[in-house]
């Protein structure tokens, strides 16, 4: 069950020998049979290496020694507590009680010889500390071992936190790329979509009338400084560390976003029904998002500059729609790029669904479900 290094195996060697000294000393000072408790203390070598093999050496010896002599070998036969210690402790976990059969054995052996000898009141007692000797040694045994599987248990707990907190942190660090990802895209991509826009037009009524193409380049700049400046307090945002509550934007600044697409060209239809409903700042975001990237598709590659905002509000749900005309009839779903698909990313992230398809008329519907914090306390 355990698995022990070098140093495990010098530290038990080194009581082996510290017992085998022992018996030594105590056979200088005339106790009989030493040798034999030297050689049970020998097997102390692999008291935790080899805990069932170190059982079953120490019961043969023993038993060797009782045929051999009719008699205990002290203090040799003390080491068999040890051993149903050691298989309760470190051996496997279907012979932990294997070492309680060792003190049954030798209790039997006393109580026989007793009834040999005719003398089993006498044999009791020993027969009985035997015996409890042996469950406390087993006992404890036990302990050590319900104790080393605790601290193996927290110990792999501890190992699976720090990995889950590190697949946290791993995963909170793509989600924060991704956001940053994709902000960037819509606002680089709507800035430029509006300032190409313009720019074409400025062109041509630069041809016609310098007074006309002047309010036109003015736009594309100031179009290009306000690209400059959300850009701006998007790296900030990062550097601080923040989600950037200054730079977070909504349906409050609508109307600056379809004057801005309006200036580029683009023939905005605006419609509104229901009440509108206060929601939490990220699908507040989410929400001005989509119907930025919406409109930003319709300027790029819309055939007619012409589109329908429609914003649907309930008190279960936020529904908005973005159409504009093809000059086919086509149909089916359109190739989605970086920006459809950022749209449904961001549907997710609140639970909502989109769907987009393209036939008469180019068509992203978004659906934002409304939780009770989105919705007014009463």
């Amino acid at each position: 069950m355990w698995s022990w290094d070098r140093r495990t195996l010098t530290v038990d060697t080194a009581i082996a020998a510290a017992a085998v000294t022992a018996c030594l000393l105590l056979g200088l000072a005339g106790l009989a049979e030493w040798y034999w408790s030297a050689l049970v203390a020998v097997t102390l070598v692999i008291r935790r290496s080899a805990p069932v093999v170190f059982l079953g050496l120490v019961a043969a010896l023993s038993a060797i020694h009782m045929t051999l002599s009719g008699s205990f070998a002290f203090p040799g036969d003390l080491i068999d507590l040890v051993a149903g210690h050691a298989v309760a402790a470190y051996g496997p976990a279907r012979l932990r009680h294997a070492g309680l059969l060792l003190g049954v054995a030798g209790g039997l052996v006393v109580t026989a010889r007793a009834l040999n000898d005719r003398l089993l009141s006498a044999a009791m007692l020993p027969a009985a500390l035997i015996v409890a000797a042996t469950l406390a040694a087993w006992s404890m045994g036990l302990m050590q071992r319900q104790q080393r599987a605790a601290v193996l248990d927290a110990q792999h707990r501890r190992r699976l936190a720090e990995q889950d907190s590190a697949m946290r942190a791993r995963l909170a660090t793509i989600e924060e790329r991704t956001r940053i990802s994709q902000e960037m895209h819509d606002i680089i991509a709507h800035s430029l979509a509006s300032v190409i826009a313009q720019a074409e037009g400025g062109r041509v009524a630069a041809r016609a009338d310098a007074i006309v193409a002047g309010p036109l380049f003015d736009r594309i700049a100031h179009i290009g400084r306000e690209a400059l400046t959300d850009v701006k307090r998007l790296l900030n945002s990062i550097d601080c560390d923040m989600q950037g509550d200054d730079f977070a934007q909504g349906l409050r600044e609508l109307p600056d976003l379809l004057g801005g697409v309006s200036a580029a060209g683009l023939d905005v239809t605006l419609e509104v029904a229901g009440e509108e409903q206060p929601l939490a700042s990220g699908m507040d975001l989410a929400v001005y998002r989509v119907i930025q990237e919406s409109l930003t598709n319709v300027l790029k590659h819309a055939p007619q500059r012409r589109a329908l905002l429609r914003l649907v509000w309930t008190p279960a749900r936020l529904e908005v729609t973005v159409t504009s005309p093809l000059a086919g009839a086509g149909g089916g779903s359109p190739r989605e790029g970086r920006g459809l698909s950022g749209i449904r990313q961001r549907c997710s992230l609140f639970n909502g669904d989109c769907e987009i398809t393209a036939g008469q008329d180019f068509s992203v519907v978004t659906r934002w479900p409304l939780t009770r914090l989105d919705l007014p306390v009463s």
